[in-house]
């Protein structure tokens, strides 16, 4: 047992003080009406490494040592008021084992429940975070993660009984505090009533990872800021004897000190580690002290749950000895445990569930993605799904509800703040594709948006890209209704592209193609994908380079006017390295001769492709196919179809085959070994594929003859795009390497 000694002058207070404080008739554990010294227990922050503290609390039931108060900071608030509200550490360890803790930081849903518009920017090389546009200019976001999602599983976990907006939290289970820093004053906060999901949420607000929370018009962030180790606060509450948790986070050596980030961290920690040397120092010789060993775990390290709770386990352990007065009896713990059980109060039914009013959101915005029933049938999971859809169209920094009573049932509100580091949003990205031999493929993209733009949620985007492949195009849609489905659309577009030509394994020239095109499309758009339809028209000039050998015509120009239609169904669970899910594409576009189109064509192309796990191990297929269904082959230049790169005939350059019509079916496997952090990306893959197909190239000795391919890689999935380097080998004989970032393979 640590413990701190006190000093020498209190035990040479005056015989009068003495005997006065002997004759006071009751004690701080008589004035509460308990039989034992009253037990406040303080757990510190920590990141990941407050997982301890769930070991600690099973190891003080089993020693049966009550815990008469809890206090906490950061995510030992978070610990400590779902312990406080009546969950047993058992049972946090449980829900905990069944999920995977990292995505609570990724704001984003699963990506099949995302808005259609947001799945849009993946088919794109563009990185996978945006920034905001508004009268003040370009804006940062407040945090990596806004945090919703930590309220929302709180909220399931805890119960419409228990979660309620105001609540005193002396009246919770096990009475409980949560201190925070307030981001204005820079002043300690320690609330004691409330909701109890929000202020958890506050304690644990750590600059630059999770956003401040706004609670009663102020803002605040994590309370290890100012006290990490809130040994006064638990005093003050129920504290006899403190026990207190300090999980430790040591200072940075110098050589990891190499980033921008790496220097903020170490600065939190500095100042962290100030204060809790303070707290530590208040400490008696009737206090215990608890230091869990977790000198081989971050903060970040969710994903070792089971070792870091045992180190609490063992860290409670080492010290038994000075637990051991605390410790009750068999009988006497039994009716502590069930005089906390009995101040856990019932479920309230929800009979209500309805906007907020008064926020900067329409209240019809904000439920249009709500569809939880009410009353009997009423399921907290599936309102957390209904926010987590609207969170994802991506209009939103915060979305969540709170829980008021109304007599013995309660009422829902859901509350939206819209991003004030918009309206307008705006990403960047890169693609880049090289063989090594063909020329490499460089192009840098950007994207601006712009919701709400009307009181029916209309839109504007624009999208560019410059390099190898360029082009601008821009879009205003306005939805017909406030929801998903009918939808108006008006484009226009400019692009400029190349495309090579091979004979065998020969680069002879290639084609530049400018074009500009514009179109009306009606259609009907949801979660699981979208649909339209509409005329378009458009003009392309081809200018041809082959030195010498010309093997095309001349350049040309085109003009191409009829209908389009396309359709996209995608549930793919990620673009680039799917492990569950389907998609299904479709275009097709028809030149008509009576609108002015120099060809009647009819150009279709059909894509299947879906994935299925099996633990770490994916197993995925596709299937594509396109040409001119008039039958004459003939589609024009800007119009044709390509082959060749990973996983479109692996062996082959890239884009090597070019013709009118094609085939191509793909098996493919790859193991994840590695997750990356939530903000980095999803995970490092090792795979292979395996490719049949075929496509009708007049350059080619063989045209419309069937060509395998196989392939090894190497890939990532992150926020700067999927990368990619491999090596494939052809049935042709040809093989070729490979190295891709974003969608360009």
């Amino acid at each position: 047992m640590t413990l701190i000694t006190a000093p020498r002058s209190l035990f040479t207070l005056p015989l009068l003080l003495l005997g006065c404080l002997v004759a006071l008739p009751v004690t701080a554990g008589t004035e509460t009406g308990r039989e034992h010294p009253g037990v406040a227990l303080v757990l510190s922050g920590g990141g990941a490494r407050g997982l301890a503290h769930i070991g600690v609390l099973q190891a003080l039931e089993e020693m049966r040592v009550p815990v008469d108060c809890v206090v906490g900071t950061s995510m030992g608030a978070l610990v400590g008021g779902v312990y406080a509200a009546g969950i047993d550490p058992a049972g946090m360890q449980q829900e905990l084992e069944a999920m995977e803790i990292a995505e609570l930081f990724d704001d984003n849903p699963p990506r099949p429940e995302r808005d259609h518009s947001q799945r849009r920017d993946d088919y794109r090389p563009l990185f996978g975070f945006s920034l905001g546009v508004n009268e003040s200019g370009v804006q940062l976001p407040a945090g990596a993660s806004s945090g919703y999602k930590f309220e929302l599983f709180l909220k399931e976990l805890l119960g419409t009984g228990l979660a309620l907006a105001q609540q005193d939290f002396d009246n919770l289970p096990t009475p409980f505090r949560a201190v925070a820093t307030d981001l204005e004053s820079g002043a300690m906060k320690v609330f004691d009533r409330g909701d109890i999901t929000r202020v958890m949420r506050a304690s644990m607000s750590l600059p630059a990872v999770l956003a401040p929370m706004e609670i009663d018009g102020r803002i605040y962030a994590d309370g290890g800021l100012v006290r990490n180790l809130p040994v006064d606060v638990a005093r003050a509450t129920c504290g006899d004897v403190v026990v207190a948790v300090n999980l430790g986070t040591p200072p940075n050596s110098r050589e990891s000190l190499t980033s921008s980030l790496a220097v903020a961290s170490q600065a939190i920690v500095l100042l962290t580690e100030q204060n809790v040397q303070r707290s530590l120092a208040e400490l008696t010789a009737s206090d215990v002290l608890i230091v869990p060993e977790l000198a081989d775990y971050t903060s970040s390290d969710f994903s070792d749950l089971a070792p870091i709770i045992q180190s609490g386990r063992e860290a409670v352990q080492a010290q038994r000895d000075g637990l051991a007065s605390l410790s009750l009896g068999t009988e006497e713990y039994a009716r502590w445990l069930a005089g906390r059980a009995a101040r856990k109060p019932p479920q309230r039914q929800v009979n209500a569930l309805v906007a907020a009013s008064g926020r900067n959101v329409a209240e019809t915005a904000i439920m249009q993605d709500i569809h939880a029933s009410v009353g009997d049938d009423f399921d907290l999971h599936h309102l957390g799904t209904d926010i987590g859809n609207a969170y994802g169209r991506g209009d939103y920094s915060y979305i969540g509800y709170s829980i008021l009573p109304e007599g013995e049932a309660a009422r829902i509100e859901v509350e939206a703040t819209s991003k004030p580091w918009g309206p307008g949003f705006l990403k960047f990205g890169l693609g880049a594709a090289t063989d090594f031999n063909s020329p490499s493929q460089l192009n840098l993209a950007a994207s601006y948006r712009r919701n709400w733009i009307n009181r029916l949620g209309a839109s504007w985007r624009v999208d560019g890209q410059l390099g190898y492949d360029s082009y601008l195009s821009t879009e205003f849609a306005q939805p017909l209704q406030l929801r998903d489905g009918a939808f108006m659309a008006a484009y226009l577009a400019a692009r400029r592209e190349i495309i090579q030509a091979y004979r065998g394994e020969d680069r002879i020239g290639d084609v530049t193609v400018v074009e500009a095109s514009g179109g009306f499309d009606v259609g009907v758009s949801g979660r699981g994908g979208e649909l339209r339809f509409g005329p378009f028209l458009s003009y392309a000039d081809t200018t041809p380079d082959f030195g010498f050998f010309n093997p095309v015509t001349e350049e040309r120009s085109y003009q191409q006017a009829g209908l389009r239609l396309t359709g996209v169904h995608d549930q793919l669970d990620s673009y680039a390295f799917p492990r569950h899910g389907a998609l299904v594409r479709l275009d097709a576009e028809a030149g008509l001769p009576d609108w002015g189109s120099d060809t009647e064509q009819l150009a279709v192309r059909l894509e299947l492709r879906g994935a299925h796990s099996i633990g770490s191990h994916t197993f995925a297929a596709s299937i594509e196919a396109g040409g001119d269904l008039n039958g004459d082959g003939n589609l024009l230049v800007q119009d044709r179809y390509q082959l060749g790169g990973a996983r479109r005939l692996s062996g082959l350059f890239l884009q090597q085959l070019t013709g009118d019509r094609y085939q191509l079916a793909t098996l493919g496997y790859y193991h994840q070994y590695a997750r990356l952090p939530t903000q980095l990306g999803e995970g490092l893959y090792l795979g292979m594929s395996m490719e049949a197909g075929r496509i009708d190239d007049p350059l080619s000795e063989d045209p419309f003859d069937w060509i395998g391919g196989t392939g090894v890689f190497w890939g990532a999935d992150t926020i700067l795009g999927a990368m990619l380097f491999g090596y494939g080998y052809s049935t042709t004989g040809q093989s070729a390497w490979y190295l891709t970032l974003g969608q360009s393979f």
